[in-house]
């Protein structure tokens, strides 16, 4: 009994050292699990849509059900719901497991590693092995533009609800009437943390390359600038590192009449076919697509800010990072019977060449489509404004590693195996299209 009190008061001070850092995610996934079901038919497919219809707005649904014969869903169980959730599973004669049996130990031992962690002092003590709060991401931004004058500019994309600077970066070596242009952004939902670390390892390693000299990538930025935002929900992020882990949304109280719940799904507010399928009009929902288009100001900034440079440049490419689950979804997201644009054809073999150059890396499988024929149906999506608002002719919803073992969680030695192969795949999509444009 004492070395049990001995063991939580040193997990105590540990989490209070974390909290020094940057905050501490409170204990409120005590006794949670996520538990993975798997469809083995189209009736078990239906039947998990009604589970997932009826549950919504109780169970946090990590992966929700899909076309896929065979695609598991995952959903977060808080433990006061476990035993009726596993008594329905069971009477339902579904197949399930358990994926995450102690989801807030995970959490804990996330944050045990980063307690005491020194805030890097200068750009070249910067690991990109970590994850970083985000007032280590915005210092980032600032010190790329300054050691990397030359070819890397900082620019302010907007300010948050709460008052915080979303920042972006501008990779460019040269200039000409006819440069045409790349977007990356990440981190759109909070909880998914490799998403901004990816975009980070992605823009320092274009830096170095092109430094270094390396032909594939000078060729590349000799011939695309290249706008990256890393972090674009910067309340949400903010969010998880001092109270919610695994928060999606944004932080802005939403009104009465839509619940009065605090958020937005910043994945379903964009403004090409907004407020459709696959996207909840009630505030309380994870996928809520907020009370009109762009309602967000981080989202109404970002889209402001993208097209005032379509306004100069074409954009070609526009990729939104996500995790998990190891995908590249172009469009259509926003209704499954919609016909693919006559495009399509390109976007898929582009993909092709990016999930070929992931798999070169470190034999990881992702797998491409158009999105809501792939998985589901998402109204208000990145991949089709990209496409359609912002006129980027391949544009894609990437999700990152991993296929469920930790889901959201995803330990930090996954970090660099995860940015190195999403690295090759960005370098194997611009040379395609570059090959391809007209």
């Amino acid at each position: 009994m004492a070395g049990e009190f001995a063991l939580k008061f040193l997990l105590g001070c540990v989490l209070l050292l974390c909290a020094g850092h940057s905050g501490f995610a409170r204990n409120i996934y005590d006794g949670s699990q996520v538990i993975r079901i798997t469809s083995r038919d189209q009736s078990d497919i239906d039947w998990l849509r009604t589970f997932h219809n009826t549950y919504e707005d109780k169970l946090d649904f990590w992966l929700e059900p899909s076309q896929i014969v065979s695609r598991p869903v995952d959903v977060l169980v808080p433990k006061s719901m476990i035993r009726e959730i596993r008594g329905v599973l069971t009477g339902n004669a579904m197949d399930f497991k358990v994926n995450i049996a102690d989801v807030q130990g995970v959490i804990n031992k996330q944050f045990m590693r980063m307690a005491g962690r020194n805030k890097p002092s200068a750009l070249n003590g910067f690991d990109y092995s970590v994850y970083h709060p985000y007032d280590e991401i915005r210092q980032w931004v600032i010190d790329m533009g300054a050691e990397h004058a030359d070819i890397v500019s900082q620019f302010l994309v907007t300010t948050s609800y709460e008052g915080r600077e979303m920042r972006g970066l501008k990779i460019s070596v040269s200039s000409g009437p006819n440069k045409k242009s790349i977007w990356f952004e990440g981190g759109i939902h909070a909880r998914e943390w490799v998403s901004p670390a990816t975009v980070m390892y992605i823009t320092n390693q274009l830096v170095t390359d092109y430094k270094a000299n390396e032909q594939r990538v000078v060729d590349i930025l000799n011939n695309y600038d290249i706008y990256i935002v890393p972090s674009l929900n910067v309340d949400g992020y903010v969010y998880t590192w001092q109270t919610e882990r695994l928060w999606r949304k944004t932080r802005a109280p939403q009104p009465a009449e839509y619940g009065g719940c605090v958020g937005v799904d910043g994945n379903r507010n964009w403004p090409y076919e907004w407020g459709g399928k696959g996207a909840s009009p009630w505030s309380c929902s994870n996928t809520f697509r907020g009370p009109n288009p762009l309602s967000e100001v981080e989202m109404k900034g970002l889209t402001d800010y993208a097209l005032a440079r379509a306004k100069e440049q074409e954009f070609r490419l526009f990729i939104d990072w996500h995790s998990y689950s190891q995908l590249y979804l172009a469009p259509w997201s926003y209704d499954m019977n919609a016909e693919l644009p006559p495009e399509s054809p390109d976007q898929m073999a582009a993909a092709d060449a990016a999930v070929t150059a992931i798999k070169a890396v470190h034999g990881m499988d992702y797998v491409y489509g158009p999105s809501a024929r792939l998985l589901y149906e998402a109204s208000g999506n990145s991949k089709d404004w990209g496409f359609k608002g912002l006129g980027a002719k391949y544009s894609y919803v990437v999700e990152l590693r991993d296929d469920g073992e930790y889901g959201f969680l995803l330990p930090e030695d996954q970090i660099i195996p995860c940015a190195e192969e999403n690295y090759a795949a960005a370098l194997a999509l611009a040379e395609f299209i570059h090959s391809n444009d007209p």
